[in-house]
């Protein structure tokens, strides 16, 4: 079975199950999640900042030693998710599930699969996202949920840096993708 066609039968459980949804009002999410993605990025940004600089941690009264690590990975992955559930809203659908959301993004966005004539022209102006992309979505999943729920996780400062720059490639080119 071709990728293709299996994205494309996990898509249609997950409308069957409900956890993606798809009605034309949900196009109008877009600019609201794009939003909220690049507001998630910026706090992402001032942990590293707060994790990395002497100054911000005097002005909050942490100790020198404080660093935040994992929640910029974990803030990091939800900047560029958060992004994910705009380019589906563009399309009409609304996801409730992370492996429905990268399931949409593999099959419409990389795959190229069936689309309305109005979702060819959008994404005909930047092409597709790049299989690159979509991984680094899935790597950084990966790694919030190591941040987010191992009790000792080892979480290094490259690990948050490679984070924090994943997710603005990501969200910037949902934003080009989708003009908004």
């Amino acid at each position: 079975m071709k990728r293709s066609e299996f994205l494309k039968q996990k898509i249609n459980s997950y409308l069957v199950k409900e956890q993606l949804l798809k009605k034309q009002e949900y196009t109008k999410l877009g600019k609201p999640f794009l939003t909220k993605a690049r507001k998630n990025y910026t706090v992402a940004n001032l942990m590293f900042k707060i994790s990395e600089q002497n100054d911000f941690k005097k002005a909050l009264v942490l100790p020198e030693s404080f660093e935040t690590y994992e929640w910029v990975i974990i803030v990091s992955y939800y900047s560029m998710y958060v992004s994910a559930l705009a380019a589906l809203a563009k399309m009409g659908f609304k996801s409730k599930s992370h492996a429905a959301t990268i399931a949409v993004l593999g099959y419409y966005y990389v795959k190229g699969g069936k689309l309305e004539p109005k979702h060819m022209d959008t994404l005909s102006k930047a092409h597709t996202l790049s299989e690159n992309l979509i991984t680094k979505l899935v790597r950084n999943k990966t790694r919030r949920e190591t941040a987010q729920y191992d009790a000792t996780p080892a979480i290094s400062r490259e690990m948050a840096k490679t984070a924090l720059s994943d997710a603005d490639e990501f969200i910037t080119r949902v934003e080009e993708v989708l003009r908004i």
